[in-house]
């Protein structure tokens, strides 16, 4: 299956966010985070309403909280942009063509074969996959370059040939 596309910022936002829902404690970890934000966020306000005089003591709670759920709901599109505008590679389009032996992806700047052993683990969201050849680096490869078909084919070769680690 050859597949050819020009990665975007939005490409390496849901990468990450794949990336982040891909174990288990992470998952759960973001989500707890924002609860635990949201709540410091309540109760800072409704200090503010009960004993407006102590204005001082609220205010750390809100900006602290607002500043963490913005990192939270905003860290990946601002990630993303960043990743986008520092990877030159990037930004012209690239081929992929996946096989039983591995990956072999072509762009004007660079052209290499990967085989399968070479990656860790792989994910997907709505609208990507991404394939980690190390815990912290991914590789997005957006669905929108693959028909129906390639998307099923593509599942069932990265399943077969990446094993799989525990969520």
């Amino acid at each position: 299956m050859q597949v050819t596309f020009q990665l975007t910022p939005d490409d390496y936002r849901d990468g990450l966010l794949a990336w982040r829902n891909l174990r288990s404690w992470r998952r759960w970890g973001f989500r707890v985070l924002a609860i635990w934000m949201g709540l410091i966020f309540l109760v800072s306000v409704l200090q503010l309403f009960v004993a407006p005089a102590h204005f001082v003591s609220a205010l750390p709670g809100i900006v602290f909280s607002v500043v963490a759920l913005v990192f939270i709901w905003y860290g990946p599109s601002l990630s993303g942009r960043r990743q986008f505008r520092n990877t030159p590679s990037a930004h012209d389009p690239m081929t992929i063509e996946a096989s039983d032996s591995g990956l072999h992806i072509h762009s004007i700047h660079a052209d290499s074969k990967v085989s399968w052993s070479a990656y860790m683990a792989w994910g997907e969201c709505k609208s990507v996959f991404i394939i980690l050849p190390q815990p912290r680096i991914y590789v997005p490869i957006p669905k929108r370059a693959l028909t129906p078909e390639q998307l099923g084919e593509f599942r069932e070769l990265l399943g077969r040939n990446i094993e799989p680690r525990s969520k």
